[in-house]
């Protein structure tokens, strides 16, 4: 009985100390590992092939597949695939995890970034245009990922004052003119970065926090994934 939450804080913990997970005891942390870890040790199904071969191997398990193109926009949870031709002119394919969805920018958890088929890498926080995706698949989790917005306050907008501090714990965050998807995007924020903030809104299925720039100017970052009002997803963390 797995849930996303759980599963993208075991690849979040794993980014945030460095480390990775060989799963086959094969060439070291290669990307595939993560999804047959994931996989394998939550869900109980032994993934085969390369990574380009996940999207088929998890339909043969009755894993909820996508392939592009598609109307259908992944979700926080999802694997994804794309293509990777190594330098011996195989398409092995590259995979990793979903941790948050920000315009047509997915926020991801992946191993052996650097592409080393001998020893592989650690898992690291990096970003995929959702265009360059081959595809992507969900394992079966207990919370259903079919309608993650169902349980979504709405537009709300601002729900409290609050001053805090925000860590960005993802590749990449958008700063926008105002909270929501259609907002400008002014500015962005990478791994590590830190802001003050003093007040929050909820729009578009995010939770948003707010600040006044140095330019006097309001802005909103997108903090987490919100239903029923709490940040189910967090982007960042929070002092």
């Amino acid at each position: 009985m797995t849930t996303v939450f759980e599963v993208i804080n075991f690849a979040k913990d794993l980014a945030n100390r460095g480390q990775g997970v060989d799963y086959d005891g094969w060439h070291g942390n290669q990307c595939v590992d993560l999804p047959n870890w994931i996989s394998g040790k939550f869900f109980g199904k032994a993934l085969w092939g390369n990574a380009i071969d996940l999207l088929e191997s998890a339909k043969q398990h009755g894993f909820e597949v996508y392939y592009m193109p598609t109307s259908e926009r992944p979700r926080p949870g999802a694997i994804f695939v794309k293509n990777y031709v190594a330098s011996d002119g195989i398409n092995y394919g590259h995979t990793g995890l979903i941790i948050a969805v920000n315009g047509n920018t997915v926020q991801t958890i992946e191993q052996n970034l650097v592409g080393n088929l001998s020893v592989g890498g650690p898992a690291q926080y990096a970003s995929q245009q959702i265009s360059n995706l081959v595809g992507w698949f969900y394992p079966p989790y207990t919370d259903s990922t079919a309608t993650p917005k169902q349980s979504s306050s709405g537009n709300l907008g601002k729900i409290k004052d609050e001053q805090g501090t925000m860590i960005v714990k993802v590749s990449l965050l958008n700063v926008r003119d105002k909270p929501g998807l259609d907002g400008k995007v002014v500015a962005t924020y990478t791994y590590g970065e830190q802001f003050n903030y003093d007040s929050v809104y909820i729009a578009d299925g995010y939770i948003w926090v707010s600040y006044i720039s140095r330019s006097g100017h309001r802005r909103y970052v997108a903090a987490g994934e919100e239903s029923n009002r709490r940040n189910v997803v967090p982007y960042g963390i929070f002092k």
